[in-house]
């Protein structure tokens, strides 16, 4: 049998000439044209599965690499996606969107070529443009906190919209929120708590703030749905205008002080992190005195002492699942909704009446 060449047997530096399908035959012991065919991926290729592990053997020992000009030219394919968003690259609470594209585009043959905007609708435009100039065989649209995605003008190009609710044209990617203030409720609940919960960041008793992110009003509705479910209502609620730890400190403080809290459920992670340091100068334990719960499963979240028991976003599985809604496009685009798994910890236990 033919042996392979080794990239070390070869040229090194700009000079070094492209693999060849020949060089990658003559290694294999094949023809080009069954080199040709297991390298495309042919899936009406009659290779035997010995004949194509040679040859994907000996394309990876010479370092075979496929032209993508020409590829591109005879399947009108680029293999590459487009990933525009206004601020997931550079923050690192969303950052698992990118990575999770990132991972599902390699795992599929593909390149991810990224546009950060700031969100700034003209740089969007440019990125846009750039990317069709390219050749892109689509466009994945992806936001740090989730809204409505507006129209995007993408040249006909096939789009996905993660945390960005579309409007009907592409298909949306989002956690499903509802369901996700529903778990938290529930973990409560389920611990023993039927009074004694505060909520921190949001009020029922005060109109929704119409600029609120969609996640934030599909969170609500699930909360308010389970506690109705149960028959309980809050012993107490702070809307909070910032939901930064200072704030849930201020809020969560405030509500210890006017007694008969029990648990403190909280909007978002760095709320309960500031809820954490007021249950702390009460001279209260959590979650001996008091337990809280929050949502995002922020990396912060396991260094807390106790740890934190918290519903996650789940931005790795949106990203992945972007990349799979491209590569499988659904007809007509539908809302995918992805389940918000809870991390749970140690920061929730039963209220201590019910443990006397």
């Amino acid at each position: 049998m033919a042996q392979s060449q080794r990239p070390a047997d070869r040229p090194h530096g700009r000079q070094a000439a492209r693999v060849t399908l020949a060089e990658v035959a003559k290694a294999a012991g094949v023809s080009v044209g069954a080199v040709s065919q297991v390298l495309n991926d042919n899936p009406n290729s009659r290779i035997s599965p010995e004949a194509r592990a040679r040859i994907v053997a000996a394309a990876r020992d010479l370092g075979y690499r496929p032209n993508m000009i020409a590829r591109t030219l005879r399947t009108s394919r680029s293999h590459t996606f487009g990933f525009v968003s206004d601020a997931v690259t550079i923050t690192r609470f969303a950052s698992g969107i990118l990575r999770g594209a990132l991972a599902a585009a390699r795992a599929e043959g593909y390149f991810l070529l990224i546009a950060e905007t700031a969100g700034d609708a003209r740089q969007e435009e440019e990125a846009i443009a750039s990317l069709a100039d390219r050749g892109v065989d689509g466009i994945v649209f992806a936001a740090m906190k989730s809204r409505s995605s507006g129209t995007h003008a993408t040249r006909g190009i096939p789009t996905v919209n993660v945390n960005l609710a579309g409007d009907g044209g592409a298909t949306s990617i989002l956690p499903d929120e509802h369901a996700g203030g529903r778990t938290a409720v529930r973990t409560l609940v389920e611990a023993g708590h039927r009074g004694g919960i505060a909520l921190v960041g949001h009020d029922f008793r005060l109109p929704v703030d119409g600029g609120i992110a969609l996640t934030a009003r599909r969170r609500f509705a699930g909360i308010a749905d389970e506690m109705a479910a149960h028959g309980l209502d809050f012993t107490d609620q702070q809307a909070c205008a910032d939901w930064q730890p200072e704030q849930g400190y201020a809020a969560a403080r405030r509500m210890l002080r006017r007694g008969s809290v029990t648990a403190l459920l909280c909007l978002n992670d760095r709320l309960a992190f500031g809820a954490y340091q007021a249950v702390t100068e009460a001279g209260l334990r959590i979650p001996e005195d008091v337990s809280v719960i929050s949502f995002d499963d922020d990396e912060l979240a396991t260094a807390l002492r106790p740890g934190l028991t918290t519903v996650a976003i789940p931005h790795e599985r949106m990203g992945a699942l972007a990349i799979e809604a491209l590569t499988s496009p659904a007809e007509p685009a539908v809302e995918v909704l992805v389940p918000m798994p809870i991390h749970v910890r140690a920061s929730v236990a039963a209220p201590p009446a019910a443990r006397t």
